[in-house]
């Protein structure tokens, strides 16, 4: 169980960056500083990392009851 708190702690810190990595991301193409096709890119290589990162969490919150 103390390896759980410490998975979800350091789960929940690499969900926090990767909102940031999608906010800073958003502001670059609306600046025009990244094409859209780069944009679509690298915001599905980040949400898809997203995506597994709320996968385990929801799993760790599953077994831990």
């Amino acid at each position: 169980m103390g390896n759980t708190k410490i998975d979800r702690k350091s789960l929940n810190k690499r969900k926090d960056e990767l909102v940031k990595e999608i906010k800073k991301l958003d502001k670059l193409k609306e600046k025009g500083e990244i094409s859209e096709e780069e944009y679509q890119e690298k915001r599905y290589v980040i949400e898809r990392e997203l995506v597994e990162i709320m996968d385990r969490l929801t799993q760790l919150g599953f077994l831990s009851r």
